[in-house]
């Protein structure tokens, strides 16, 4: 099996594993935790329009609905199953300034300058063009406007996600999308990106995201988000022998069965405020790690902030 590197082919397996994982994917609590670290990071005054895109099943969608209530947001994504289920949720929460719209990054419909706010959460490494999309959006944003966007680190995941993609490409010969794994993974990455534009303010937050798991919710996490666009070019035979073969190997590395998750993630916050000159400020908040048995249970220990020499 081979992992297909045509853009129109990766978005048609985005779109049908994120269909399929729709009323799976909330059992992500970390998205939960870096939903409201992202919405803590945006202003809080003179915002009238928001442009959410990977909106999925609309976690960033009403952090940012409950903060700005009189704001009108537009959630974007390309799936209708993460659509339904954000238009579902927001339902329940009485929230009616949300327009959900199935589309693409690539080709949104905006014509002018718009939106005071854009977020994209987890979502722009995913795309193949992802320096073209970021400058696209760039284009719709107002004088003054902020887009944030965020991304896991190098080491997220570690080491169980290493197991995890090297069985699949040893064992069953699916290769896995080395490019996009790589992208906005350091600081760097995401300041050259953000520069990449046209002359502004950029923030790099670093927010560690851990809390223990079992082995059987590592596997829910495997199969209900982004690695499920994988597990799904396996047979169903091979998915049911590659399931059992993975969590033997992953409890043979952890301690009674139990793993620490790492979420941990960053934020890319470019302020569009000053036109006339180009300057960057790395600022990486550092938060003390999140230990939690459930979000209600969060809390943060510490927080300091560095500023590079």
């Amino acid at each position: 099996m081979e992992y297909k590197t045509n853009s129109k082919e990766i978005k048609n397996q985005i779109t049908s594993t994120f269909d399929d994982v729709s009323d799976r994917y909330d059992e992500n609590r970390f998205f939960f935790i870096s939903a409201h670290r992202m919405v803590e990071f945006l202003p809080v005054d003179d915002v009238n329009r928001i442009l959410d895109i990977s909106a999925g099943t609309g976690i960033v969608t009403i952090e940012l609905a409950e903060k700005y209530p009189h704001a009108q947001i537009d959630a974007v994504d390309l799936s209708q199953g993460m659509l339904q289920r954000a238009r579902t949720k927001a339902d329940r929460k009485g929230i009616n300034n949300i327009k959900f719209i199935q589309g693409d990054a690539e080709c949104l419909p905006y014509k002018k300058i718009d939106f005071d706010i854009i977020t994209y959460g987890y979502g722009l490494f995913f795309y193949p063009e992802m320096k073209y999309t970021y400058q696209a959006l760039c284009k719709i944003i107002k004088h003054g406007g902020v887009f944030i966007f965020s991304s896991f680190t190098s080491d997220s995941f570690s080491p169980y996600a290493d197991v995890f993609l090297e069985r699949l490409e040893k064992d069953y010969k699916i290769e896995t999308p080395k490019s996009s794994r790589k992208r906005l993974k350091t600081t760097q990455q995401i300041e050259e990106l953000a520069l990449s534009s046209k002359p502004l303010k950029v923030e790099v937050k670093y927010c560690p995201i851990r809390y223990p798991i079992t082995t059987m919710e590592w596997w829910s996490l495997l199969n209900n988000a982004g690695y499920k666009i994988l597990l799904g070019k396996l047979s169903e035979e091979e998915f049911i022998q590659f399931k059992k073969s993975h969590l033997k190997e992953i409890e043979s590395i952890t301690m009674d069965g139990n793993l620490e998750l790492n979420a941990d993630s960053y934020f890319g916050l470019v302020n569009f405020k000053d036109q006339s000159s180009a300057f960057l400020t790395i600022s990486s908040i550092i938060f003390s790690q999140i230990k939690l048995n459930s979000l209600s249970s969060m809390a943060i220990l510490r927080c300091r902030s560095l500023q590079p020499k």
